[in-house]
This record gives structure tokens, sequence and C-alpha cells, in this order.
């Protein structure tokens, strides 16, 4: 009995500091102006990498910007904008809870406070000392049902995403987390006048 009292302690005091660090990390991207920052993200078949994009990321709150060589994407917390470079025309759609977490971890980071089990472990990540924590989710139905976060200790500023769906991963590496970055309404919305040539296809 002893024994199950410790390890249940153990297990309790675990998932409470699991959530303290992603309650820190959130806060992060809830910083006064917003955050800028640059990323690679990275789709899997299972665990084999099959296409990869690296470009730069402005966020604040649930609202976010993704430009890479291929594409541009404007996001201002219900519409989406979405340009693939040189093809003169952008989609106009309401993305999903899946899409707009492929973009912004914001928005990946947001479910563990919906029905999903944290585990913590410390190890490191490209030369830092992180915080990697664990969630599984109760739900079968969920649209992810791993993900790991790691999270630079001290600083609770993000590394690394990953969520499985499926059984297939996607993985988002973050660089250059700058936080107070002040970012305009307009950063968020297709700026027409910068592209009066191209199409606007409303998809909603």
């Amino acid at each position: 009995m002893l024994c199950l009292l410790m390890a249940f302690c153990s297990f309790s005091a675990i998932a409470q500091t699991a959530r303290e660090v992603l309650d820190a990390t959130a806060a992060q991207f809830n910083s006064r102006g917003g955050v800028r920052t640059k990323f690679k993200a990275t789709q899997f078949s299972g665990t084999t990498p099959q296409d990869e994009a690296s470009g730069t990321l402005l966020l604040r709150g649930q609202q976010f910007q993704v430009k890479t060589s291929e594409m541009t994407v404007w996001y201002d917390g219900q519409t989406q904008w979405a340009m693939l470079t040189g093809s003169g025309e952008v989609n106009v759609t309401e993305p999903t809870e899946e899409e707009r977490a492929a973009m912004n971890p914001s928005a990946l980071l947001s479910v563990y406070k919906k029905g999903y089990s944290m585990s913590l472990r410390k190890t490191s990540l490209r030369g830092k000392a992180t915080f990697e924590v664990h969630l599984r989710s109760k739900n079968k139905k969920a649209v992810f049902s791993e993900i790991y976060v790691d999270v630079e200790q001290g600083t609770f500023t993000p590394l690394c995403f990953r969520a499985k769906k499926d059984g297939d991963w996607m993985r988002l590496s973050v660089y250059a987390f700058q936080t107070g970055a002040q970012l305009p309404d307009a950063t968020f919305t297709f700026p027409k006048k910068d592209y009066p040539n191209v199409e606007v296809i409303d998809l909603r």
C-alpha cells in the first residue's frame, strides 16, 4: 500500500509539473505584441520524412502569418488566405483545428487542456537542456493521438513540436523565438492592395 501511495503521489507531481511547463510555454505565445520566429516543418509517412518546408512565422494569440518559399498564409482568427508563390490566386477558407495546428504551434499547444494525459522528462535538444512533455489523448476521436513538446529549461522557450495523426507524424522545429514583436492587425489579413492582379477565390 505504501509503495502504491508513493507511486501515485510521484505520478501526480509529474503530471502537475508537466502542466506547469505547458502553461509557462503557452504564456510565451501570448506575450504582449506577438511573437516572431523561424521554423522548419516536416511531414512524415510513419517515421519516414516526406515533405519539408522552412520559413518565418508571425504570431499573435491565435492569429498568424506563415511565409515560405512556396506559399504565404494569413489567418486573422477566423478567415485564412493561402497564396502559392507565383500562382496568381489566393484561396480563402476557414481552416480546421488540424489545419491551424499544422502552421501554428500555439494552436497545437492549446490541446493539452482538452483531455490529454501528460508526462515529463528532462532531456536535451540542439545542445540545450530541455523539458520534454509527452501528451497522450484520452479520446480515440481526437485529431492528434500523441504530441511531444520540447521546451528549453529556465526560459520555457519552445524548441520543437511533434504530433501524431493516423500513424503519421508532423514535426515543427522552432528557431530564433522572439517575443514582444509589435504586430499590427494588418499582419494577419491578405493585403489586397499589394497584390492587385491576384485573383481571390472564396472557398468558404
